[in-house]
């Protein structure tokens, strides 16, 4: 058994989930689609895309939480994307960077748009952003700027402000 493991450990990691946290946050993310109200998700079949943008702290969980499920009759899907790809045709994106200024350049791609962004870096807010994760007391929070959300031609539920922090 010994040999099996070691004879396969890519395979083996590339299986394991992420840490709980973003296993957390995966599920958040999933969530949002009955939280929040899009003004239009197109016709037809077009998916609805849960995009990442930088390093993706989901690896397949988030496929798999995703896998089969369906928004106002839109099949959810993953997308992830590089600093340079256009963003612009996902409803969901979870930005992952550490520099401030790839982060306010993504944004800038999507400002205006019907894009529900989301991070958990510091100064996501400050920076334009829509909802931030962050821990307090080994739990994850959120932090909302409504704002943010109307400017992007988005309905945060009641239920969803809530139980977060808002910052107006």
């Amino acid at each position: 058994m010994a040999l099996l493991l070691f004879a396969y450990p890519q395979e083996i990691y590339a299986q394991s989930k992420p840490p709980l946290e973003y296993q957390v946050k995966a599920a958040f993310l999933f969530n949002f689609t009955r939280f929040v109200r899009w003004p239009s998700l197109g016709g037809g079949n077009s998916p609805f895309v849960i995009g990442i943008a930088g390093n993706d702290p989901f690896g397949s969980y988030i496929d798999d939480l995703v896998n089969g499920e369906r928004m106002g009759g839109h099949p959810l899907i993953v997308h992830r994307y590089t600093e340079s790809d256009d963003m612009s045709n996902c409803n969901i994106l979870f930005i992952n960077v550490a520099d401030i200024q790839k982060l306010k350049a993504i944004l800038a791609q999507v400002q205006n748009l019907p894009v529900l962004t989301v991070s958990d870096a510091d100064g996501f807010i400050k920076a334009g952003g829509i909802i931030r994760f962050y821990k307090d007391e080994n739990h994850v929070k959120m932090e909302i700027k409504p704002a943010a959300a109307r400017a992007a031609h988005l309905e945060v539920s009641a239920k969803l402000l809530q139980i977060a922090r808002t910052d107006n």
